[in-house]
């Protein structure tokens, strides 16, 4: 799942609303079986990662920002990628 939501994530602007993120994943795996909390559990991973944050710029509206991380696994090319070479 995380590899899917960092694709989408990969085509995305520099920052996006959370609610419109989690509905163009699921529309991009045209799979009716993900869920809204499939999605918000890969945003949560992407924080733990550091590859976004999510700022609130009002009470009802949450926003994606893409951090340096995202951008180190973008050059290599997915999630996994940039996983392993930070274990060695």
């Amino acid at each position: 799942m995380e590899e899917v939501a960092f694709k989408v994530l990969s085509e995305t602007q520099d920052v996006i609303k959370v609610d419109n993120f989690v509905r163009q994943v699921i529309d991009f795996t045209n799979n009716s079986e993900i869920t809204y909390e499939d999605v918000r559990e890969s945003i949560f991973k992407f924080m733990f990662y550091r590859f976004i944050k999510v700022e609130n710029t009002s009470a009802e509206e949450n926003y994606i920002c893409k951090e340096q991380n995202f951008y180190q696994a973008k050059k290599l090319g997915s999630v996994g990628s940039w996983l392993k070479e930070k274990q060695v």
